[in-house]
């Protein structure tokens, strides 16, 4: 089963099987919208500017960002319900793409490549998915503060 099928198998079931600890603990502005930057959990680079994603709780899975020590693992990855969706890949600050595999692309950070911290289906090439619980909410706004490094020539 795909992971558009799973979704959309879940959501007209109406079963619950995600147990996703991420599902209501976003910081939203009123318009249901992320609040603060949205930052690597790894390395603190800046991957979406307050404002832009907005909250979206919908099954979708991914692959393990890394393996746990003895914890058995489904082959198929992680069942994560809280995402934050953008429409344009042009909203986000600094993320990396995969090659297409199994009809998505996954989301990296592009400054130290750990991930996938997203999807994007091939099917919905609009629709970008970065998982509240593979990104950091920067509620402080050290995020904002730090300086873009610049490139020199």
């Amino acid at each position: 089963m795909s992971a558009a099928d799973e979704s959309s198998a879940t959501a007209s079931s109406g079963a619950a099987a995600c147990s996703d600890p991420s599902v209501g603990k976003a910081s939203l502005n009123d318009n249901g919208k992320n609040a603060s930057w949205l930052i690597c959990k790894r390395c603190g680079s800046k991957i979406v500017e307050p404002g832009v994603a907005t909250y979206v709780e919908q099954e979708k899975r991914l692959p393990y960002m890394e393996k746990k020590q003895g914890i058995e693992l489904s082959a198929d990855g992680e069942l994560l319900c809280a995402y934050f969706k953008l429409t344009d890949m042009m909203q986000f600050e600094n993320v990396g793409f995969t090659l297409p595999f199994e009809g998505r692309k996954f989301l990296i950070c592009a400054d130290c490549e750990v991930g996938p911290i997203g999807a994007v289906e091939l099917s919905s090439p609009g629709e970008f998915w970065v998982a509240l619980d593979r990104v950091v909410s920067d509620e402080s706004g050290a995020a904002a503060a730090k300086p873009r490094p610049q490139l020199t020539s």
